[in-house]
């Protein structure tokens, strides 16, 4: 699999020097390289020698991404891309001019790009620069032979120059578009059909804000089984009626297609349920893993006229195969859907005041925002939902999980549902398989965990949920951080903890749990003062490591708690 531009190209020496000793077996040279992520730790190994040039170079490029700035950056007091032109432009003509495209199996642009006279798209023209940079474009898609994935994530639209140059990409299969943000008028493209779609992103969608036309690639997309929509949040902080969903399923109702996708996600939905057959147009009874954010919740009385009519109109169509639900409103009709069906095993109930920040700003539509807004926080956006209701439904939402969902791996509670170790206790004991919990309670009850931890095994991470603002939080902060950790580690010693691999007290208190400790000496203690706090201070002990949020994303009931929006999916 040799670069056609022939082995004197190579930037790197030929072989190692006879000094330097026998190489390693190309079979255990590819399994050490296969474990590197870095991007620059891939580049520093391709100029070390040419064997690694040519057995590295294929990994290097597979994942090209090209981010463009608005504004001029410097290092070291020069602008990037000093005597020559930007990163982003300098790497569009290596794609194009070098053969490294053939390599490429995920091409994601991203950013802002600067566009000159605007004002030509109010005379019916694209500005020059913005034409030339879809020109480049399709000149560096139409050398990608083996191309899977492509995102476009600028702040400007692709044209039908773009579409036309991944129309002949047969092994295309991920698709993610990003919709401007401005009310300029631009150009519309009807995205031509991608018979092999198989993941499919659009967001930040504003039908005042030119968007293309997706109904034709939903309704041919015959293999699409993840799908994620997300509109701006401007429209559901106006009350702006704007969004009919016939515009982007009416091809496909109308040919009849329901579409079998497995993953489905939506944000920020504000519109009206017409009763025009949506509900035939989705096969709910494919869905594996379903994302509610911000849409059709009733908290708001500026959206509850239209968020009311999806709660009067729907049909109520079950997923009998839905194993992942993840949502930020708590409701009866949340409730009723899981007692219609068995098997759930993940279910995350976010908090619109622990998952986000509140926003007091309307974002305008020349804001290119991501955010989704926090509606049931208190402000001038509309009447939050009661802690008495939320509180009311935990009930129901245990009993229902005890019941029909015995099978739950992970699981994230409300933290305004304050547990008792009773109803803990028949938690765990309904729901033996959980490998990840998040609740919360009055007081951490470590030492009733103990007998908790017998009949959930599997448990490896536990995260202790505190609502931001309430008594407990204030005391949590007051203290010192060393006697949070002193309180754990003389409790996660045990042998009922051993499984135990990660545990969080708040949202920004997350531990790894390592090794256990034991002293060196103990010296002897008075009877009756076993458990004191002298004692268990020259006791085992089990060491805790420091995480932040960011190391621990990889773990759901961390990593999806969250209202952020992001376009990486599923």
């Amino acid at each position: 699999m040799a670069p056609q531009h022939g082995w004197l190209t190579s930037p790197a020496r030929s072989q190692a020097s006879s000094g330097a000793g026998k190489e390693l077996p190309l079979h255990l040279i590819t399994l050490i390289l296969s474990h590197l992520d870095s991007v620059a730790d891939l580049a520093r190994v391709t100029r070390s020698s040419r064997l690694f040039y040519y057995m590295t170079l294929p990994r290097l490029y597979e994942k090209v991404t090209l981010r463009s700035y608005s504004e001029i950056r410097y290092v070291n007091g020069k602008p990037e891309g000093y005597g020559s032109g930007s990163p982003f432009a300098m790497g569009l003509n290596t794609l194009v001019s070098r053969t490294f495209t053939d390599y490429v199996h995920s091409f994601r642009v991203v950013g802002e790009w600067s566009e000159h006279d605007t004002d030509a798209y109010n005379k019916g023209r694209v500005p020059d620069n913005s034409m030339v940079l879809q020109v480049v474009m399709r000149a560096a898609l139409d050398k990608m032979k083996n191309l899977h994935a492509f995102h476009w994530e600028l702040n400007t639209k692709p044209l039908q120059t773009v579409y036309q140059g991944i129309m002949g990409k047969p092994a295309l299969t991920s698709l993610t578009l990003r919709c401007p943000t401005t009310r300029i008028p631009r150009p519309t493209t009807l995205i031509p059909p991608l018979p092999n779609l198989q993941t499919l992103v659009v967001y930040n969608m504003d039908p005042l804000c030119y968007p293309d036309d997706i109904s034709l690639l939903l309704a041919t997309s015959t293999r699409l089984e993840n799908l994620m929509m997300h509109w701006s949040p401007r429209m559901r902080e106006s009350g702006e009626e704007s969004v009919n969903l016939m515009n982007y399923f009416g091809r496909a109702y109308a040919a009849q297609r329901s579409l079998p996708m497995k993953r489905f996600a939506i944000y920020n939905l504000y519109t009206r349920n017409q009763g025009e057959g949506m509900d035939d147009t989705l096969d709910t009874s494919k869905f594996e893993e379903l994302t509610v954010i911000n849409s059709m919740g009733t908290s708001d009385p500026i959206t509850v006229f239209l968020d009311d009519t999806w709660r009067l109109n729907s049909s109520r169509k079950i997923p009998t195969n839905l194993k992942s639900f993840r949502g930020d409103v708590i409701d009866k009709e949340l409730v009723q859907m899981l007692s219609q069906f068995k098997g759930l095993e993940r279910l995350y109930l976010l908090d619109r005041v622990r998952s986000s920040k509140p926003s007091s700003t309307t974002t305008t539509p020349s804001t290119p925002s991501t955010n989704t807004p926090s509606c049931m926080a208190s402000g001038a956006t509309g009447t939050p939902v009661t802690e008495y209701q939320c509180k009311s439904l935990a009930g129901d939402y245990l009993a229902v999980i005890e019941s029909n969902h015995r099978t739950m791996r992970h699981l994230l509670l409300s933290d305004q549902w304050q547990l008792s170790d009773d109803t803990l206790f028949r938690l765990c004991q309904m729901c033996p398989n959980l490998e990840q919990l998040g609740f919360s309670t009055a007081v951490p009850p470590l030492r009733s965990f103990r007998q908790i931890l017998h009949m959930i095994p599997k448990l490896w991470a536990l995260r202790f949920l505190v609502r931001p603002g309430s008594d407990l939080d204030e005391k949590l902060n007051n203290a010192e951080d060393d006697m949070h950790v002193f309180a754990l580690a003389t409790e996660l010693w045990r042998p009922e903890y051993a499984n135990l691999r990660y545990v969080g007290l708040g949202d920004n208190m997350i531990w790894k749990c390592g090794e256990i400790i034991y002293p060196s000496k103990k010296p002897p203690m008075t009877p009756g003062q076993e458990n004191s706090m002298n004692s268990r201070r020259h006791g085992p002990m089990r060491r805790l490591i420091k995480m932040d949020r960011e190391s621990v994303k990889h773990i759901e009931i961390w990593g999806l708690d969250s209202l952020e929006f992001d376009p990486s999916f599923p």
